[in-house]
């Protein structure tokens, strides 16, 4: 099973399993052996051990087994490796639904089988032409792609509809106390509405490290960095982590819209009903 270009993500059991993760599986099955896959990778033996180790936590789930011929994956494993092959397979055959991390977690109840991956790789599928909805979890890409312009120019098209679906806020998760001064930004998040209040309320702050996924994000709080994290995947937070809601929390709401390229969006009662379960506002 060969890799691809643009990284996706895949989700197990309500757990989303990362693109580099996903390497992790996709080397070992290849490779048979944690040094083999490691310097496929070009990472320590010891890292990859670490980071396989922690996706098993993570899910709950042994996910290889040593034996005669090898370091094999287990059913689990080669299943996880199949979600991500068939997610493959769908960039070469026809449109479908893509959403960034948190717009993603609506699309898991309106549409069948959506694609749930960082925003520019999102982009880069919508250039191509892959896609007929969108989900976006940062309302500047909604005035971007509104501009005629940007869309002509990046997707030859401007037929589209902007469905506005639900509002998030932001919570404050770190480890122990909350520091203003190591942070952790989600690149492509609506964190930029956070950053603008802290300049407003007189707040200093400085961003140490970024990611563009808040998966990524939620386990570096495990080193002592702190997060501004969408409310609605608070569920994904260790239980031992403090969440705190800022002073300026009703200040941080913003919108989750996803846009359609000609293709109908339809929500029923019991749709709106399980998106306020998810943490949304509707």
């Amino acid at each position: 099973m060969e890799d691809i270009k643009i990284n996706l993500a895949v989700e197990y059991k309500g757990k989303l399993i990362t693109p580099n993760q996903i390497k992790l599986l996709i080397a070992l099955h290849k490779t048979k052996s944690q040094n083999k896959a490691s310097n496929l990778l070009n990472i320590s033996p010891s890292s990859f051990n670490i980071q396989l180790n922690r996706l098993e936590k993570k899910l709950g789930v042994k996910l290889y087994y040593s034996s005669p011929n090898g370091t094999i994956l287990t059913d689990t494993g080669l299943e996880i490796l199949e979600t991500y092959k068939s997610y493959s397979k769908r960039l070469k055959n026809h449109s479908f639904t893509v959403s960034g991390f948190v717009s993603g977690e609506i699309a898991k109840i309106l549409f069948e089988n959506p694609i749930i991956t960082s925003f520019d790789n999102a982009l880069k599928l919508l250039k191509m032409g892959f896609i007929d909805v969108l989900g976006v979890d940062d309302s500047y890409w909604i005035y971007r792609l509104g501009d005629e312009r940007f869309l002509k120019s990046e997707v030859g098209s401007c037929d589209f509809n902007i469905f506005l679906i639900a509002y998030d806020n932001f919570v404050m998760v770190s480890k122990k106390e909350f520091d203003y001064k190591n942070l952790v930004g989600i690149r492509f998040s609506s964190q930029r509405i956070v950053y603008n209040i802290l300049k407003k309320e007189g707040i200093k702050f400085k961003v140490k490290i970024k990611t563009k996924n808040p998966f990524r994000a939620i386990d570096l709080v495990n080193e002592g960095y702190s997060l501004f994290l969408n409310e609605s995947l608070l569920k994904y937070v260790d239980g031992n982590f403090n969440i705190e809601y800022p002073k300026f929390y009703e200040k941080t709401i913003h919108a989750i819209n996803f846009i359609s390229f000609g293709k109908d969006i339809k929500i029923e009662k019991e749709d709106i009903k399980k998106i306020k379960k998810l943490g949304f506002k509707v």
